[in-house]
């Protein structure tokens, strides 16, 4: 399986983001990535990032530590968009068990379901990558 790696795609854009960890941080995200990339990428991969996006920045605000969310997104030639998301926690991040009944705990199970291939990467941040495909 070839790395999730950001460092080393060849892109037709770039997008990074140091927001406060707020509430409004997934708003704020979810407007600066229409604002730079709506005219890049189709709409229906915009609309999948943005939902990939919204999971991981309130996952990174709810759950994380330290007071900024990152953000770096990269669209290649080929349209694939690739993504990492980052804060200065160092909890685990995995999917909650399935319960239909709940109101929460969704959003990894939905960041799966969309994305092609997702992964964690810790140390002294904890950072969430991933790799998201046109239709």
């Amino acid at each position: 399986m070839r790395s999730l790696d950001l460092e080393s795609r060849s892109s037709v854009a770039k997008f990074a983001v140091r927001l406060a960890s707020t509430d409004q941080a997934a708003h704020q995200a979810r407007a600066q990535i229409r604002e730079r990339l709506g005219e890049v990428i189709p709409a229906s991969t915009l609309w999948d990032l943005l939902t990939v996006v919204t999971e991981l920045v309130t996952n990174a605000v709810r759950h994380g530590h330290g007071d900024t969310v990152r953000i770096r997104l990269i669209v290649a030639a080929d349209g694939k968009v690739s993504g990492e998301v980052e804060n200065d926690g160092h909890g685990r991040v995995e999917p909650r068990p399935m319960d239909m009944t709940s109101t929460s705990g969704m959003g990894l199970h939905i960041v799966d379901a969309i994305t092609d291939r997702w992964r964690v990467l810790a140390g002294s941040s904890t950072r969430v990558r991933f790799e998201l495909s046109p239709p």
